[in-house]
């Protein structure tokens, strides 16, 4: 009898055993996930041309580190072009890493780039496991990953991806914050500073978020109150909730303090840097619905429509259903919902999204190049989008296998296509646009593509490859060509024997991306000898401009 007895305990504890470890698949997934994110980094990040930004960048993050290595001495990145009004966490690590560095210095730069992407997957995965659970941080990572805007983003935009992600940690610990006020934990509180201070260390505009996570505070304590007829103690209650903010402000300004001296030089510095960029005296051309418009004159939907165009088709789906769980949420909860952790943490990440969105189309500031100066408002606009797939996979799932069965194909076959047309647009995959245009291919000469200009390295090494077969530089001469877009992100890929010449006139070549200005250069071009495609849209090409028909003007 005992043997029976103990043979039916050690049956119990062995479906224990399976029923715990098949609870467990959707994190063991998600180490999966992490792990071939992290392979894809490693194998493709020399694959990436240089952002016409990363020159300037790379400057700025070597002048930072001679201010620190010369003793304080060398104030040059202070007064370097405009970015001594950017903080340069990215470039001051990049600097010090290339010192030691076996690859090349922009090479090296992707790299981190890649890093900080997938570090910023990880937070978003933590944010999501607290606010939802296991499955839907599965589902959240996943969708992140194959978001081509963030993942291209990643390893060439040295200042609005690292912001986006430091951001997703920010949101991450305001939300441990928001969870307990009163019971914040010194970890917590040291998290959120550093997270901070290493975002304003990137962009002022991460001053904004400690004040979301203060409004989300006075308006639970409005509500909690109000209904307790105690309108009088929201103050002091707000006082005491808050007292792990103002223990971080510290830890966030010293951080800050490294990552950008300049912003610490004059108690001004900070609201100086807003005001520039609140009000930014470039105002370039954007190519908006077919037309060149200046960045000044572009619609208060400007942002709101490339996310509408630009993110995969079901983190639009998945927004849906996040706003109808939210009204529905809030249709029996009521403003009731906002005294709970979780009801306040999901008002913090639905500002983070909605503010700034809602100031753009109020204050219409100069944007150009797309979504990359709103690139922040991506990582928690998707999460959001997991969080509401999550929640109809389990009413599926209420309702039968094979419902939820319809659910996660689906969802399955949209992360697959988005995984090929990453694939295909492989090393630009920020250039993305989703079926509602027709991908790039409709996205053409209505949106900006390559505006970056990476895949100028690509048009180089095919000059290279040209001249060389065409035996053109025998004898020791040098071709010469003209680049219609960031010089260095050109010349960085050009064999000893090509040169770049700023005279059109005097260039045997002319390389160029596919931007309209480029294109009004020639009234009848010559054919292209090398095209940079992708999905049948070419992105820059190669002119060979030695005899053309038609001499063109010296610009």
């Amino acid at each position: 009898m005992s043997e029976q007895r103990a043979y039916a305990f050690g049956e119990t504890d062995d479906r224990v055993k399976i029923a715990v470890t098949w609870s467990e698949w959707p994190n063991m997934l998600s180490a999966g996930v992490f792990l071939i994110v992290g392979i894809l980094i490693f194998a493709t990040f020399q694959d990436y041309g240089i952002s016409w930004d990363e020159m300037l960048q790379n400057v700025y993050g070597i002048k930072l580190l001679q201010y620190y290595t010369s003793g304080f001495n060398d104030m040059s990145a202070f007064n370097y072009s405009n970015l001594y009004l950017y903080g340069g966490f990215f470039d001051l690590v990049a600097a010090i890493i290339n010192r030691v560095s076996p690859f090349g210095m922009y090479e090296t730069r992707h790299l981190l780039g890649g890093l900080v992407f997938l570090g910023g997957l990880i937070g978003a995965w933590r944010l999501v496991y607290l606010l939802a659970g296991k499955r839907a941080a599965l589902i959240a990572l996943v969708c992140l990953a194959t978001t081509p805007l963030l993942y291209g983003h990643g390893f060439i935009n040295p200042k609005d991806s690292p912001l986006a992600w430091l951001l997703v940690w920010v949101i991450y610990f305001g939300c441990r914050i928001l969870d307990a006020p009163t019971r914040v934990s010194t970890g917590t509180i040291v998290g959120f500073g550093v997270s901070l201070g290493l975002a304003l260390g990137t962009r002022v505009i991460a001053v904004a978020f400690p004040t979301y996570v203060a409004a989300v505070l006075c308006f639970s304590m409005w509500v909690q109150n109000f209904e307790a007829q105690r309108a009088h103690a929201v103050g002091y209650q707000t006082w005491l909730q808050a007292r792990p903010l103002l223990a971080a402000a510290p830890v966030a300004l010293l951080v800050m303090a490294v990552f950008w001296p300049w912003s610490v030089q004059s108690p001004l510095n900070l609201l100086h840097a807003a005001q520039v960029f609140s009000n930014f005296s470039w105002h370039p051309l954007v190519l908006w619905g077919g037309q060149l418009l200046q960045s000044t004159e572009l619609p208060s939907l400007y942002v709101a429509r490339l996310l509408v165009v630009q993110l995969p088709e079901y983190v639009i789906g998945g927004l849906v259903l996040a706003v109808v769980g939210a009204a529905v949420a809030l249709r029996h909860g009521g403003l009731h919902i906002f005294n709970t952790s979780k009801g306040r943490c999901f008002l913090f990440l639905a500002m983070s999204v909605a503010v700034p969105l809602t100031a753009f189309m109020i204050m219409k500031p100069v944007a150009y190049n797309g979504l990359r100066h709103f690139l922040f408002v991506v990582p928690p606009l998707v999460v959001l989008a997991a969080i509401g797939i999550d929640r109809a996979l389990s009413y599926l799932s209420a309702r039968g296998i094979a419902w939820a069965a319809v659910g996660w194909t689906l969802l399955t076959v949209g992360w697959a296509w988005q995984i090929v047309v990453m694939a295909r647009l492989h090393p630009y995959e920020y250039v993305a646009y989703n079926t509602l245009v027709g991908g790039i291919p409709g996205a053409e000469n209505r949106f900006e593509l390559d505006y970056w200009g990476t895949s100028l390295a690509e048009a180089s090494r095919g000059l290279a490859e040209y001249v060389a077969k065409n035996h053109i530089t025998e004898g020791g001469t040098k071709a010469k060509v003209f680049v219609c877009g960031d010089r260095t992100s050109a010349e960085y890929f050009l064999p000893k024997n090509i040169e770049v010449t700023e005279r059109l006139a005097s260039a045997d070549f002319y390389m160029a991306i596919n931007d309209p200005p480029c294109r009004y250069r020639f009234d009848d071009p010559p054919k292209a000898i090398f095209e940079v495609q992708r999905e049948g849209v070419t992105l820059s090409y190669v002119l060979d401009v030695r005899t053309p028909p038609d001499t063109p003007t010296d610009q």
